[in-house]
């Protein structure tokens, strides 16, 4: 029984139950004297820590599998080899891999050991792609999704797809990839499967978690799989929104926080030097902000005792008030927001228009528009938008927002050339909601009207441009504004 219970909490991504069950199971082993189960429990255990990172606790159960290896039947020694070959594709040992899989092949057909089958087919595919022998990997990938076929296995054609999503992804076949990956995670989110039959690497694992989130491939299946294998994202994952963060931090256009995606209700007595201690770790950079930074901006009349004691009683508060102590390390007399455990949206929009520039550099204009286009979506109006000015957010704010302007400039810019007239007025107006003193978008937004044929739009916004620059600036529209307003008055 303890077996059943460990292989379906494996199945399904329950790593404490998978690990209770095994305890339990092999608990009772003793008890009783009977020992037939114990490899079987070992296997599902092994594997399922190594599916979420926890190598000691694989290490552990891999080494009571070996030393009962006199003892073990050749079907036991079958599933003691595929888990050792996943043990050496964890640690990147691709010699061990290959020994150790092709041992499991050979007592799985010698035993006709068919239960582990897909498996093994699935592993030498995994290997065979590691050593850069892509044609035998296709092959015994075919095998998996033949036998997977012939059973009707569909957690053997879930951990397939996974396995060619992989390999796509691997080899650059973006399209090809995405294509397997929803597969797998349809087949997943239907029979609730939470496998650890996956990549080498849970690094591997949380690429594909990233491309699935990233193209909204099952979202709230993916987000579920990431929080049952506890991963914690990578530096690729930082852009990502509908990661499942513990902590999300909104501060372009109306500040709040939510705590595992439920806004924290801040109460009107709550103190607000604790929010702005977080506002201006951010403002600040949010990494290794030295304390005397924070106290300087916060309490500048105060002396160095008590400066010192308001900084130490309000991250205290602070930290009660997000509920995550994880979220906010002081090291050494310097703060930190961690990113790994959480999303703060002005860095995700940042990270964004970073990607887009380096994208520009390499000639790749699909690549910059898709980023441009994720960072525009992220930006919701200028950092702390409605709250008094501080000195120390006038820097963050002032350049996310020429970084909005130059974003939507580049856009607007693209879809001129391209002769998409709608999209690059879409562009232009985001733009005037920003920067209304922004001439440059009232040249597009003209320019647009007037290939559309539109010429009293593009009439509506000279007259629009040249009044809000004389109320505000008490100048007159540029040359280059007035040759494009003399242009559509030419026109018959």
């Amino acid at each position: 029984m303890g077996a059943i219970e460990a292989a379906y909490y494996r199945y399904v991504g329950l790593h404490e139950k998978c690990l209770k069950a095994v305890s339990e199971g092999l608990e009772l082993s003793q008890t009783t004297g009977i020992h037939m189960f114990d490899p079987i429990l070992l296997y599902h255990g092994a594997t399922s820590a190594l599916g979420i990172n926890d190598y000691p606790v694989a290490k552990r159960l891999l080494e009571q599998m070996t030393s009962s290896l006199r003892s073990f039947k050749p079907w036991d020694l079958c599933i003691y080899h595929s888990a050792k070959t996943q043990e050496a594709l964890f640690q990147g040992d691709l010699r061990q891999a290959l020994l150790h899989i092709e041992q499991a092949t050979k007592l799985r057909i010698e035993t006709g050991f068919t239960l582990i089958t897909g498996w093994c087919q699935i592993q030498n595919a995994y290997v065979m792609h590691e050593l850069g022998r892509h044609r035998e990997a296709e092959d015994h990938l075919t095998q998996a999704f033949n036998f997977s076929r012939d059973i009707r296995g569909k957690n053997n054609e879930y951990a397939a797809h996974l396995a060619q999503a992989h390999f796509a992804f691997g080899q650059g076949e973006e399209q090809s990839g995405l294509m397997s990956l929803r597969k797998a995670f349809v087949l997943g989110k239907e029979g609730g499967y939470f496998s650890t039959w996956g990549p080498p690497h849970p690094s591997d694992t949380t690429r594909l978690c990233i491309k699935a989130l990233e193209a909204g491939i099952e979202v709230e299946y993916v987000q579920e799989f990431i929080r049952r294998f506890r991963i914690v994202p990578d530096r690729a994952a930082l852009h990502l929104e509908n990661w499942p963060w513990p902590l999300k931090i909104y501060t372009l256009g109306q500040f709040r926080v939510e705590r595992d995606g439920n806004p924290i209700q801040f109460s009107r007595k709550v103190q607000q030097k604790p929010l702005s201690m977080l506002k201006t770790l951010i403002a600040l950079g949010g990494r290794e902000v030295q304390e005397g930074k924070i106290a300087d901006a916060l309490w500048p009349e105060a002396d160095g005792d008590d400066a010192h004691h308001s900084f130490v009683t309000n991250l205290h508060r602070l930290r009660q008030l997000i509920g995550h102590d994880k979220a906010i390390q002081l090291r050494e007399g310097k703060l930190t927001l961690e990113d790994r455990h959480c999303w703060v949206d002005v860095w995700a929009f940042e990270r964004l228009l970073r990607q887009a520039e380096n994208e520009e550099k390499k000639g790749s204009a699909e690549n910059v528009i898709q980023f441009i286009q994720k960072g525009l979506e992220v930006y919701r109006g200028p950092f702390l938008a409605g709250e008094i000015e501080q000195s120390w957010m006038i820097s963050l704010r002032e350049h996310s927002r020429g970084q909005f302007l130059r974003g939507v400039t580049w856009l607007g810019h693209y879809w001129e050339k391209t002769e998409q007239w709608e999209k690059a007025i879409g562009c232009y107006q985001r733009g005037l909601e920003v920067d209304n003193l922004g001439e440059e978008f009232y040249q597009g937004l003209m320019n647009c009207y007037q290939h559309l044929g539109q010429k009293a739009k593009a009439l509506s916004v000279y007259n629009r441009c040249k009044r809000i620059l004389s109320s505000t600036l008490e100048i007159e529209p540029s040359p280059e504004t007035e040759a494009i307003y003399k242009s559509l008055l030419m026109e018959s």
